[in-house]
């Protein structure tokens, strides 16, 4: 006899690849395109870049088409997501940006590779109870700006690898793949920005969110602290 919970387990273990491999198969080409320079914003950079969206959308999907689970490898797959979407709108919003999936596209494909391996080695985590509006708006905000945080910290990573090319006055791939020096700095720095707004909007919606359930706005609690020094740190 099959053992108790194995004809749910089999069918999602078997889906799970597919979106794995549905992921890298449309990051690698955008990625490989970037690190060559010849990465455009043209019909193919565009096709590529929403290819590389959606499949880098399919494990979270997959992840969280039950309901929402708090396993690392959700939080990976959800992190890598996030990455793609905040990317493709500064790639629409900035033309410099594109050239950054250069760092990007490996970036989340690490990601994704590691959520597969955290998948396949964790037991079945157990479903969270389905979050309040309120709840649900902070937990958007709180992964938008980690998002935009983690392309900030991507961008600097840029912006270091153009900053020795230069100071080593020798032809090297940084100055010929990324975006020029001062453009990339604009580009960390409307990140950060970024990333400061909505981490104010998930920190107030939390306090909505505690107020409606506990009565008060901000309990002091580690997260509650650990949520104020990030903020400040961003802010600095």
């Amino acid at each position: 006899l099959p053992r108790p919970g194995s004809l749910t387990i089999m069918p999602a273990m078997s889906t799970f690849p597919i979106a794995v491999i549905a992921a890298v198969s449309t990051l690698l080409p955008i990625s490989i395109l970037a690190a060559k320079g010849r990465l455009e914003r043209n019909a193919l950079g565009w096709l590529l870049l929403a290819a590389a969206v959606v499949g880098g959308l399919a494990p979270a999907l997959y992840e969280l088409h039950g309901g929402w689970r708090t396993g690392l490898a959700s939080s990976l797959h959800v992190t890598a997501a996030a990455c793609m979407i905040v990317f493709a709108a500064s790639a629409v919003l900035n033309a410099a940006t594109l050239r950054l999936a250069a760092l990007v596209g490996p970036y989340v494909l690490l990601l994704i590779l590691l959520g597969a391996v955290a998948f396949v080695m964790q037991t079945e985590p157990p479903l969270a109870a389905p979050p309040g509006a309120w709840f649900a708006g902070h937990v958007l905000l709180a992964i938008g700006a980690y998002a935009a945080l983690t392309l900030a910290a991507i961008a600097a990573c840029g912006v270091l690898l153009l900053e020795r090319a230069f100071k080593a006055r020798v032809e090297s791939w940084a100055p010929r793949v990324l975006p020029p020096l001062s453009e990339t700095e604009g580009l960390q720095n409307a990140l950060l920005k970024l990333a400061a707004i909505l981490l104010l909007l998930a920190l107030a919606t939390g306090a909505a969110n505690e107020l409606l359930l506990e009565g008060q706005p901000l309990a002091f609690t580690h997260k509650i602290l650990l949520s104020f020094l990030g903020f400040a740190v961003v802010l600095i």
